[in-house]
């Protein structure tokens, strides 16, 4: 299982992905798909907001034959790793199922929040997680080196 970026919509063949990727594609994001097995599985929309150090979860969707295999754990992995590298210090986004049969709003926070999401009470749905603590290999390599 792997992730590649996608330069446009045109390079996904699943019609879904390629539906939400046109629905969410906004000027200045970056937009991702997760493959198993050489099969496209999942998308990740994101966008880096440099005026305040963050990164923006658009979307991430997973098709319904490969949830529960870590396509979702992958795409907000690749995510994490976009925003570190981006220089971002926190990761933000909105947690609302697209599939409310298969996991509702809450469940889907509650999911976010194992993966160290905190919600924002200021903001329902609106979950932020903190980068500060998080080292990208260049980092722990400088620093190991010390």
């Amino acid at each position: 299982m792997h992730s590649v970026k996608v330069e446009e919509t045109s390079a996904v063949n699943h019609p879904f992905l390629q539906e939400r990727l046109e629905k969410g594609k906004q000027p200045g994001t970056r937009e991702f798909v997760a493959f198993t097995n050489g099969v496209e599985a999942g998308i990740l929309i994101f966008e880096h907001s440099p005026n305040f150090s963050l990164g923006l979860v658009y979307e991430i969707y997973v098709l319904k034959k490969f949830r529960g295999n870590g396509v979702a754990n992958l795409l907000l992995s690749h995510a994490e790793a976009v925003a570190l590298d981006s220089s971002c210090k926190a990761l933000r986004l909105l947690a609302r199922s697209l599939d409310q049969d298969f996991i509702n709003d809450e469940s889907l926070m509650s999911w976010y929040g194992r993966k160290g999401f905190n919600q924002d009470d200021n903001d329902p749905g609106w979950m932020q997680k903190s980068l500060a603590s998080v080292l990208t290999f260049d980092e722990a390599a400088t620093d190991a080196g010390r």
